[in-house]
């Protein structure tokens, strides 16, 4: 009698755990962060807002279908052993896509001083910046830059770039983004698009 009632115990709170676990929601087009993220009806918009909160275990965040986000996921709460925190997808369409790719167009970049341009990105961190290239054939490619992190100065050459306080600077003979032919931001951290 004794084990069917602790049998029924743990039943019990196995039940009310998974009735306190939350679902939330995240839509990159009709989401907006001041929503409580509860409903579909009241998504979030940015992965921004995922890393930014706080979820307990056996929670669910799911993104739109068909949505993409030039962001990265860093989770910033653990599940349980048993009752993990799920990260999936709702709606019909294609998979959700988080490239943690930021375009740096043209038009963004303003010469800072000599060779060093810079432009302006929203983000904590990144070590990652992907520079174009046109051979002399007419062949086009990419390569991934080179990190500096003792400041500006230390630029010198091409596919250089330095960080800090939201601001990209990069070595450049003229606007990076006609001179190297694009450019793009990889805003990953610790060089995952997804770190958990």
């Amino acid at each position: 009698m004794r084990v069917m009632r602790i049998l029924a115990a743990v039943v019990i709170c196995a039940v009310a755990v998974s009735c306190w676990a939350a679902t939330y929601y995240v839509d990159a087009t009709g989401g907006s962060d001041g929503n409580d993220g509860l409903s579909q009806a009241t998504a979030w918009k940015t992965v921004a807002k995922v890393n930014g909160s706080t979820f307990s275990p056996g929670d669910q965040i799911l993104f739109r279908r068909g949505g993409v986000w030039n962001e990265s996921l860093v989770p910033p709460s653990s599940g349980a052993s048993g009752n993990p925190i799920i990260f999936d997808a709702y709606g019909t369409g294609e998979a959700p896509t988080l490239t943690g790719y930021a375009g740096l167009a043209a038009a963004n970049w303003t010469l800072d001083s000599g060779n060093i341009w810079k432009t302006s990105i929203t983000a904590t961190s990144f070590s990652y910046v992907l520079f174009g290239w046109i051979g002399s054939n007419g062949t086009v490619g990419s390569v991934w830059g080179t990190k500096f992190t003792s400041g500006k100065s230390a630029l010198v050459a091409p596919y250089q770039f330095y960080f800090s306080t939201n601001v990209l600077y990069v070595h450049s003979p003229s606007n990076p983004a006609t001179y190297y032919g694009s450019m793009a931001a990889m805003l990953m951290a610790n060089g995952q698009m997804l770190y958990i």
